[in-house]
């Protein structure tokens, strides 16, 4: 399924190029596309300051729901996302026979909707005196320009299966209830 992304999506121009080197014997290609990473990465690229400790979408609607003292989302939160834990995600790095065009390995173990999120977030700001509501409101159209500078990419759908990562004998451990439990401690950590 792949293969009908438009060339004209997000990051689809890196990939066929990298794809192109491989056809061409430049290269042995292997592409592994996490989804929602979650978790603190504790390794010695962060150590170097090659690496951030942690990943985006999490992070960033935490300090914008700490910012607005509330739990956000975009739209209805409905929008669902595929998660999978950052010690997880590195695991089909080790076992990736395919490549260039074989070569696409989905990182998932499940999937969640932003409005979970941003109940998570809620309860968090609550447990930290920031809050006061368990349930999360739609960011207005002011607050998106304020915190994405207007992009609605956290309304969207990402959806993806690692059945390709599953079928090489990748195993991830850490379930989407896992990452809703761990998000107090990213709300606490944003919040410094």
């Amino acid at each position: 399924q792949i293969e009908s992304l438009p060339d004209t999506q997000l990051h689809r121009n890196v990939d066929l190029e990298i794809v192109a080197a491989d056809k061409e014997g430049y290269i042995k290609s292997y592409i592994v596309l996490p989804s929602t990473i979650y978790g603190v990465a504790q390794n010695r690229f962060v150590d170097a300051g090659f690496q951030k400790s942690h990943s985006q979408q999490i992070p960033q609607l935490s300090a914008f729901s700490l910012d607005r003292k509330q739990g956000g989302m975009v739209g209805e939160g409905k929008n669902l996302w595929p998660n999978v834990h950052i010690d997880d995600v590195t695991s089909p790095s080790s076992i990736t026979p395919g490549h260039g065009r074989e070569g696409f390995y989905f990182g998932e173990n499940g999937e969640h909707s932003l409005y979970q999120v941003g109940q998570a977030i809620c309860k968090a700001l609550i447990d930290l005196a920031v809050g006061g509501t368990d349930t999360p409101t739609s960011f207005s159209k002011e607050e998106l320009q304020k915190y994405t500078g207007g992009a609605e990419y956290l309304g969207s759908n990402s959806r993806a299966r690692g059945e390709r990562s599953r079928s090489i004998g990748w195993k991830p451990t850490k379930t989407t209830q896992d990452m809703l439990a761990s998000i107090k401690g990213e709300v606490e950590f944003i919040k410094g």
